[in-house]
Order: structure tokens, then C-alpha cells, then sequence
């Protein structure tokens, strides 16, 4: 009962005893607004503008970078707390990270604000837990898409004393570089993998049959020789479970993906119905998909809009074709057969020069061998994601018992 009484978390370092106390976030630092710039401003000699898209789970992340031609703009320093306030999704306020001391001197975005202060450290873990999500949540309302400055000082908090934030704040970074050690190591194994695709589907490294002898030289055949289009309709409202096609995750359940359904689900006539292990086509380009995504569906039986292409296997192993439509060797052809003149974010090609499309096509048994190698990669990276899901979930357990 004493617990209830004082304001102290339920996990703490044994040698401290004092209550916390509350305060409000605008009385901790203070906060500095983003650079506001136009697409007239962006140039690849200026100054590198930390935008949402930097922001990474938890880090800084340079993969989609603006650079803006401007003397004056706000600059982060070392420990400032880099926070999105403003964003086309809802799932993204409020994602933030720390500063370190290499990237000092980068301006940052409107979308953005840094919060800075004294106690960043130990802050910057109260604006990963819980109880910071919960306090955005409850600004955000039902259509608004970013916190209010004002709004955002008149979070509450509790703080302990200067010693127990050291405390936590080293003992939870100690976590966060466990973390950023396993991501490390995953980002490798993905280069090393991303690598050696290129060269087993540019040939420059094959496999031996089990005599020892070299396998038969490959073959090329159309896609349509291996992947059949289908068009099959969902007339009769049968199925009713909605799939997209993700860049970066796949084939994935629509509700999952966007937090709710698009598609109206007493309305899906029009929609192809997609089996397990077809492969779709969809013509939306992005950075991460420069031609468009082709993804296997490894889920269900679903339905998928009609702007997407349904492709049926009809020969050839199946882990061998989705690995090659994960290297880039594809797209040269792709954007040879394009129109150009067409929408700026959308691949516009014929269904005939799609189905022409050439795939490379070794013996059975040598896409079987390149099938399990490539596999036993993705195992590899399987696991070390595995370690880093179960940290966080460590550390988010610790940040929910101790915190008040």
C-alpha cells in the first residue's frame, strides 16, 4: 500500500529511496522549431536536413537524405532530442532519437522539433516508453497528424533526482548499444546477402552438382513461361480477407498494415483472388522498389486490389524466383519497356512486354541449391532479428516498471 502512496516506480536501483515528483516537460528544456524549406531550396550542396524518414528505430538513419542550400537554420547539438511532431501517419508522432556528437551541426525539419535540456539522457528514455506514447495519443484526437508545441510542454511527467537519471539513463543505454550491436550485425548479413545474389544471378558464382561436376548452362525463359497471370474474380464476396503488396514487408494483411481496412469489404467483386505462394505484381514505384515491388504471398488465400498483377507459378522452385525478384537484375528491362509519359510514381508497361519479361532459369536441381543457400541466410538474419525483438521487449518491460 505504501507503493501506491509515494510516487515511486515499481522497479528501482536499490540505493535510492526518495519520491519522485512530478513536473511538466516545458519546465525540463526548452523547445526549438525545424527549418521550413521549399522544393526550390533543395540542393545537393547544401546542408543535410534531418527529416521523419531519418528517424529509425531509435536512431538516425541516412538513406533518404535532403540537403538544403540555406545559412540560417536551427542545428542540433550533441544530446538533443530529435522529435517528429508532424507526419502523414499517425504511428510515426512522436518517434524520436538522441543526437550523437558525430552529426552535430545538421539542420532539421519543419516536421521535427529538438527538445533540449539538462536531462536528455535520461528523458530520451521517457520518450520511448509508454507513458510518452499515451500522452501523444491523447493529443493527437481523431484527424489531427502532429503534437501542438504549447501541447507538448504541458506533457506530464516524473523525474527522480539527478543520480537515480544517471542511473537509469546508463543502465537503459547499456540495452539500446546491445541493440544497435545486433541491428549492426544484421544490416551485414543483409549486405553480405544482397551481394551474393547479385553474383550467383549474374553467374559469377555457381554451384556444383553432387559429383562435383558443373551444372548445365543456364537458360532464359519469359515470365510467362514460369508465372501464369491470373484474373480470377472474387464475384461471389467468398473471401474476404484483404492483402496489399509492401516494398519493404511483402505480401501483408491490409489491416495490419494500415492500422484499419481501405478496401470496404461488402465491395470486393471487383478484387483478384490471390492463392498462397502466388506472386504480385505492383506497379507502384518507390525507393525501395524502383520498378515496382514482386512479392511472393507466403500468408493465405485473399483478395488483392485490381491495380495489382496476380502471377500463378507454373514451374521452377519457388524460393529460387522470389530471391531473384529481390535483386535489381530485373530492372533494367522494366524500365527499358516503360512509359514514361505516364504518372511519375507508377511503372506503365504493357501486359505483353511484362510477360516477356526474361528469367533466368538453371536446371531444377541448381535453383533447388541456390534456393537453400540464400535460405540459410535469411535463417541467419531470422535469428539475430529474433535477439533484437526480444531485447526490446526486454527494455520495454523495464521502461514500463521503472517509470512512474
Amino acid at each position: 500500500m505504501e507503493n501506491e502512496k509515494m510516487l515511486v516506480p515499481n522497479l528501482r536501483f536499490a540505493e535510492f529511496e526518495d519520491e519522485w515528483k512530478f513536473t511538466l516537460l516545458g519546465e525540463l528544456g526548452e523547445l526549438v522549431s525545424g527549418l521550413t524549406y521549399s522544393p526550390k531550396d533543395i540542393h545537393e550542396g547544401g546542408i543535410l536536413v534531418l527529416r521523419s524518414s531519418n528517424v529509425q528505430n531509435g536512431q538516425l538513419a541516412f538513406e533518404d537524405n535532403v540537403y538544403v542550400n540555406t545559412t540560417e537554420f536551427n542545428e542540433v547539438i550533441e544530446n538533443d532530442i530529435l522529435l517528429v511532431v508532424r507526419n502523414g501517419s499517425k504511428r510515426l508522432i512522436g518517434k524520436c532519437t538522441l543526437i550523437p556528437k558525430e552529426h552535430e551541426g545538421l539542420a532539421f525539419g519543419a516536421f521535427m522539433s529538438i527538445f533540449r535540456s539538462d536531462y536528455n539522457k535520461f528523458l530520451v528514455q521517457w520518450f520511448w516508453s509508454e507513458d510518452f506514447k499515451k500522452e501523444v495519443r491523447k493529443n493527437l484526437g481523431a484527424t489531427i497528424n502532429s503534437i501542438n508545441g504549447s501541447n507538448l510542454k504541458k506533457f506530464k511527467l516524473s523525474i527522480p533526482t539527478l543520480p537515480e537519471q544517471q542511473k537509469i539513463a546508463n543502465f537503459l543505454t547499456s540495452i539500446d548499444k546491445q541493440i544497435q550491436t545486433l541491428e549492426k550485425k544484421k544490416s551485414l548479413l543483409e549486405q553480405y546477402k544482397k551481394g551474393v545474389m547479385q553474383k550467383i544471378f549474374k553467374q559469377e558464382l555457381r554451384f556444383k552438382e553432387e559429383d562435383g561436376n558443373d551444372f548445365p548452362k543456364w537458360e532464359y525463359v519469359k515470365l510467362k513461361e514460369v508465372l501464369k497471370r491470373s484474373k480470377l474474380k472474387n464475384t461471389d464476396l467468398k473471401v474476404k480477407y484483404v492483402l496489399t503488396n509492401s516494398a519493404t514487408q511483402g505480401i501483408v494483411s491490409q489491416n495490419d498494415y494500415f492500422d484499419k481496412d481501405i478496401a470496404n469489404k461488402n465491395n470486393l467483386q471487383g478484387y483478384y483472388i490471390v492463392e498462397k505462394d502466388d506472386f504480385i505484381y505492383n506497379p507502384r514505384i518507390s525507393q525501395f522498389a524502383p520498378v515496382g515491388p514482386l512479392k511472393r504471398n507466403k500468408l493465405a488465400q485473399g483478395v488483392m486490389s485490381p491495380l495489382y498483377t496476380v502471377l500463378r507459378p507454373k514451374q521452377g522452385n519457388l524460393e529460387f524466383l522470389e530471391f531473384y525478384f529481390e535483386t535489381t537484375l530485373w530492372h533494367k528491362y522494366m524500365k527499358a519497356i516503360a512509359n514514361y509519359g505516364a504518372r511519375h510514381d507508377r511503372m506503365n508497361i504493357t501486359m505483353t512486354d511484362f510477360e516477356n519479361l526474361p528469367i533466368p532459369f538453371p536446371s531444377l536441381e541448381e535453383q533447388i541449391k541456390i534456393a537453400n543457400f540464400l535460405s540459410a541466410i535469411d535463417e541467419n538474419i531470422g535469428l539475430v532479428n529474433t535477439k533484437i525483438e526480444h531485447t526490446k521487449a526486454y527494455k520495454k518491460g523495464l521502461l514500463q516498471r521503472m517509470f512512474v
